[in-house]
């Protein structure tokens, strides 16, 4: 992935980090099975990165990145 530089790439960045933390918490509570693997420290950093560029996660910017990431990993079921 490259380095963020617009306001509008690290909004997207930081949408997608939290989405990935929120996923990767509701696997570990039990809520969900399956799904991409999440770098957990990665999503911390770049959280903090985004913060210290006074970039906060967007509730819609994250629901979409979920949505993505579902999407993605979507895989037609056997019959």
């Amino acid at each position: 992935m490259k380095e963020p530089k617009t306001p509008a790439e690290w909004q997207e960045v930081v949408d997608l980090a939290e989405a990935c933390l929120l996923i990767d918490s509701a696997r570990q509570y039990g809520l969900i099975t399956g799904g991409p693997d999440i770098h957990v420290d990665r999503c911390v950093t770049l959280l903090a990165r985004g913060r210290k560029r006074g970039i906060a996660p967007n509730g819609d910017g994250v629901e979409a990145a979920i949505a993505v990431l579902i999407r993605a990993q979507a895989r037609p079921m056997d019959t």
